[in-house]
């Protein structure tokens, strides 16, 4: 059994974060704009918001050694927790400039991050619909 180290979970923090703003950067190049990083609320918290268009991304992004183990880190639990933290930021944000609901759609997606690769954006990476 491996023992507590402080400077372990210092350097996963750092890796968590770099891994957030190197998903941050892919999908400013794939032409998203970044509304918000940490979205945090009773709920839960979103690594990422992203917008195209009239679409709305809530983005989880994952850090892990290799690309299987990224891509199948998502929980069940984390993502309810993800839907309602969206289902909370879209109470408070989902208006247009005249205080109507805006027309938008919405897209639970995964940022998959190993090292020395890009990482690997799965859009729809599971369907809820989050005005309910």
């Amino acid at each position: 059994m491996t023992g507590y180290r402080p400077e372990n979970k210092r350097k996963a923090y750092f890796w968590g974060q770099g891994a957030e703003w190197l998903a941050s950067l892919v999908l400013i190049l794939k032409g998203y704009r970044i509304l918000a990083r940490r979205f945090k609320c009773k709920s839960g918290e979103i690594d990422l918001i992203a917008q195209k268009g009239r679409l709305i991304c809530f983005i989880e992004v994952k850090a892990r050694k290799n690309h299987h183990d990224a891509l199948y880190a998502l929980s069940h639990q984390q993502q309810q927790r993800i839907i309602k933290a969206a289902q909370w930021y879209l109470a408070k944000n989902n208006q247009d400039s005249q205080g109507r609901l805006a027309e938008r759609k919405y897209r639970f997606d995964l940022m998959a991050v190993e090292p020395w690769h890009l990482p690997t954006h799965v859009k729809d990476a599971w369907q809820r619909d989050v005005m309910t």
